[in-house]
């Protein structure tokens, strides 16, 4: 294929690609330092005193939001509290329980005291709630619920065409192979002296070069980030594509199948909270000294009524990511070890390996403050390209239509 298709195949995947890209970058780039800005707007509500008393453990505070809403179900939450942070569970009501609205409840850690609630599914700026409305803008567009998962499709879509037009972009920045023939003489400037304008932004030019090298030398000098969320994004929400295609190429392990699920979700599991715990723990620990591993602390328990499992996530010595990744999932009603994930272990698939990293470089979940500076100025740079590659097409475009009027 002529390399005047490849640009064709450019302009129109960038076209086509630009209002999710600048929503999603943009989204993205905020929702880096999420935790810092919810905790800077709400504050009386992610936020206590911190007191010279102990705080009640994670299974105590669940217990008590039970209390407050007794026909909801509360599924997961995490286990780890910090001093002068609130306990935040999720809320789910029952299809009889009257209600159909996802909320987030916050206690004080030290008495069990409901702080207040906010609704996880409300389209709302308000200072509550809107970076809710951010992180569902930026993984489903914000749809409505009676569209079913068409936001994140749609996203997938976009996000496997963007991995694809990475190649294509990077190909486009190589120089043109010199001509041998035609009369025309081959340059005498070496591959790399060629090249090396593509990497550079020419600042005495006019608007449109301007442009055009903004465009190119941010796609090159950040390339391998782009494919990072490229290709991740494809994992988060196209997983019918992302999974065999790594399956193929690295490995990677099969995610619990439908087969696996149950006839009916299940409703009231033979284990309670507190002895799915127990039983998670012991676990953990087995399979930690299986590992050569140490458990540094427990993350998240939680309940899969469809597959009816208990799983306890925590945060091992292999781990690299802040929330852990190392987990033990059990059946609900006998304790039975169903599956274990050791995240960093010799015996992980390569292909898990890449799709950890992928995962985590994408959420800023590793690496700290510069990792979350980086993906920030990351959002900022997606929505720069796919602004500056609409400017240049639409300049192209009015070049193409002088020439043809002045033709005429």
């Amino acid at each position: 294929m002529s390399r005047q298709f490849w640009v064709l195949a450019h302009h129109y995947a960038g076209l086509a690609m630009t209002v999710f890209l600048v929503i999603v970058g943009l989204t993205g780039s905020v929702i880096a330092f999420r935790e810092e800005l919810d905790v800077w707007l709400n504050l009386e509500l992610l936020t206590v005193a911190k007191r010279d008393v102990p705080m009640l453990d994670a299974l105590e505070l669940r217990d008590k939001a039970v209390a407050l809403y007794p026909n909801a179900r509360l599924d997961a939450f995490r286990l780890h509290l910090e001093p002068g942070r609130s306990f935040e569970i999720g809320v789910m009501p029952q299809a009889d329980a009257g209600a159909d609205q996802i909320i987030a409840l916050y206690l004080d850690p030290y008495t069990g005291e409901k702080l207040g609630v906010r609704a996880i599914g409300e389209v709302s700026l308000a200072k509550e709630n809107i970076l809710f409305f951010l992180l569902r803008l930026h993984y489903s567009l914000a749809l409505p619920a009676s569209t079913g998962s068409l936001g994140g499709y749609i996203l997938g879509a976009t996000a496997l065409i963007w991995s694809i037009d990475c190649f294509v972009s990077f190909y486009l920045t190589l120089p043109l192979r010199r001509r041998q023939n035609g009369g025309v003489s081959p340059s005498s400037k070496s591959w790399w002296s060629r090249w090396k304008p593509a990497w550079l932004i020419k600042f005495n030019a006019g608007a449109y070069r301007i442009n055009f090298d903004i465009h190119r030398v941010f796609g090159l000098w950040t390339w391998a980030m782009l494919f990072v969320f490229a290709w991740s994004s494809v994992g988060f929400n196209l997983n019918q594509v992302y999974t065999p295609t790594m399956n193929t190429l690295f490995g990677l392990s099969q995610p619990i199948s439908t087969s696996e699920a149950r006839a009916e979700p299940l409703e009231h599991p033979r284990l309670d909270w507190r002895a799915a715990h127990e039983i998670g723990r012991a676990l953990l620990d087995e399979q930690a000294s299986q590992h050569g591993a140490t458990i540094e602390r427990e993350e998240v328990l939680s309940l899969d009524r469809v597959h009816g499992v208990y799983m306890l996530v925590a945060r091992s010595s292999f781990d690299r990511s802040k929330q852990g990744g190392t987990f033990v999932s059990f059946d609900a009603d006998t304790g039975a070890l169903r599956r274990a994930s050791w995240p960093g272990s010799s015996s992980e698939l390569t292909g898990d390996v890449i799709s950890r990293w992928l995962f985590m470089l994408h959420m800023a979940a590793v690496f700290g403050l510069p990792m979350k500076i980086l993906v920030c100025v990351m959002g900022l740079g997606i929505a720069t390209l796919s602004i500056t590659g609409v400017y240049i097409w639409l300049k192209k475009r009015r070049a193409r239509m002088l020439r043809a009027i002045r033709k005429a």
